[in-house]
């Protein structure tokens, strides 16, 4: 029981990382009106967002 709570807590403080980090993006990447660097934002964002899929994924359980 204790292992479920622990990984739902992990997780909080992963998603309030990315949360984090997709607020400082957002700041430094603040003209949306340039497209260049809108795109730059987007990329940016995708990669902390896969960044945190592999930092939460739950390895296989091998029998």
């Amino acid at each position: 029981m204790s292992d479920t709570k622990t990984r739902i807590r992990r997780w909080g403080l992963e998603h309030a990382q990315l949360r984090a980090e997709l607020e400082l993006i957002r700041a430094h990447y603040a003209s949306d009106e340039d497209f260049d660097v809108a795109i730059e934002r987007l990329f940016a964002e995708l990669k902390a967002k896969e960044d945190f899929r592999k930092r939460t994924e739950e390895p296989p359980k091998w029998e």
